[in-house]
């Protein structure tokens, strides 16, 4: 196989790049890929999601995921197949959306969870069938820190706790390693949890 720098990369195919990566693992070819299909991406993106910064946060995800998946995928046409993972992420996110609609409901997964958050409310806290205005504030709280958390955490975060998928499933789902999911998940709890502190007087 020959070196990047002997190639130019300008006359191979779509293809022929996608094994090339997979062969040298060099991202000077997913930055060909980018240069040839990024503005496709966002495009695409855009017809899914309608929104421009949520697009621009997919195309990042999507070439990200490329280099996840081009090592381990037979591409016999590229360009369908890219469309296969646009399609997939956009959908993901679509559906993760709809949840943050209902996350008010959902919140108390994450409180009781390995005690991610402290304090726990209070058996205080319930109003009926309501919250109190602290618990309340708090649960705001907590859908902001989640909103704000990088990408890959805020997948983990909403497989795992929100939509109860397993390391397993997560890791196929998304194409992250189960060290990966692990990882991600632990980071996006500290990130809400210092968000959480940090905002606590507020």
């Amino acid at each position: 196989m020959l070196s990047v720098k002997a190639i130019q990369l300008e006359t191979l195919s779509d293809e022929e790049i996608c094994q090339e990566f997979a062969s040298t693992g060099d991202r000077k070819l997913i930055s060909e890929l980018y240069k040839r299909y990024g503005h496709l991406v966002y495009g695409a993106c855009m017809k899914y999601v309608k929104n421009p910064e949520e697009s621009k946060d997919l195309v990042s995800v999507i070439f990200e995921k490329l280099m996840l998946k081009i090592p381990n995928t037979k591409i016999l046409a590229f360009n369908a197949w890219l469309y296969t993972v646009i399609k997939s992420e956009c959908l993901m996110r679509l559906r993760r959306n709809k949840h943050y609609d209902h996350l008010k409901e959902d919140i108390h997964r994450l409180e009781e969870n390995s005690d991610t958050f402290t304090p726990r409310y209070g058996d205080n806290t319930q109003v009926g069938n309501g919250l109190t205005v602290e618990a309340a504030n708090r649960e705001e709280m907590v859908i902001e820190a989640i909103k704000k958390l990088k990408p890959k955490h805020r997948t983990c975060i909403q497989l795992f706790f929100f939509d109860k998928k397993s390391y397993k499933e997560i890791v196929e789902i998304t194409g992250y390693t189960t060290k990966e999911v692990k990882s991600y998940l632990q980071n996006g709890k500290r990130n809400i949890k210092q968000f959480l502190e940090l905002h606590k007087y507020e």
